[in-house]
């Protein structure tokens, strides 16, 4: 797969994923099949998950087989349900407006790109905050609101108790909210 040896710059990371690709990639095509049932986007979305593994290399060493398995059954999933999501989304604005005068409704174009920008600038914070977080905090987020896996399967990946996941969840995102607020602080302090 081309693609990820152009993104992937680390030998071992490479071979890694290469190999990840070449063992799981009917399980991937597999599991996308099932969600999607159409052909047209299937490479397309197996080459998404993949790209999407990338990201979680660490993680991915650390498992064993079937755990590994299983997080790829996940990630195709994932992959599969937002882009069901973003294309009925799409399907269902097509035509909207088509018997009505939308000239009224139309955005001023300032308000617009200021919205944007406001909107990019809150999740670059976001992601500087995330990214701070320990590696469990990032993975637990990853698992339940990227791969939106259900707390009894996060737990055995993590070796925790399944009662255990929504308190750690709250603290990944108390932390979160934390840094935020610190990096907003800390911004304030140096315009200021």
């Amino acid at each position: 797969m081309f693609v990820l040896s152009a993104v992937l710059t680390d030998p071992d990371d490479r071979d890694f994923m290469m190999d990840l690709y070449n063992g799981h990639y009917g399980l991937v095509r597999s599991a996308i099949c099932k969600v999607i049932r159409d052909t047209d986007y299937l490479e397309d979305l197996i080459n998404d998950t993949f790209l999407k593994l990338i990201g979680k290399i660490s993680v991915l060493r650390t498992l064993d087989c079937c755990r590994l398995a299983a997080y790829v059954v996940y990630a195709s999933r994932s992959t599969s349900i937002d882009f069901i999501r973003r294309r009925d989304v799409q399907a269902k604005h097509m035509y909207f407006g088509l018997d009505e005068d939308l000239a009224g409704t139309v955005l001023d174009p300032a308000e617009a790109v200021e919205d944007k920008v406001v909107y990019a600038e809150e999740r670059d914070d976001l992601w500087r905050a995330i990214l701070r977080l320990p590696e469990k905090q990032k993975d637990l987020l990853y698992f339940k609101y990227v791969l939106e896996m259900p707390d009894a399967e996060i737990a055995g990946i993590l070796g925790i108790a399944t009662a255990s996941v929504r308190q750690y969840l709250t603290r990944a995102r108390r932390g979160i909210k934390k840094l935020i607020n610190e990096e907003l602080k800390n911004h304030g302090e140096q315009s200021g």
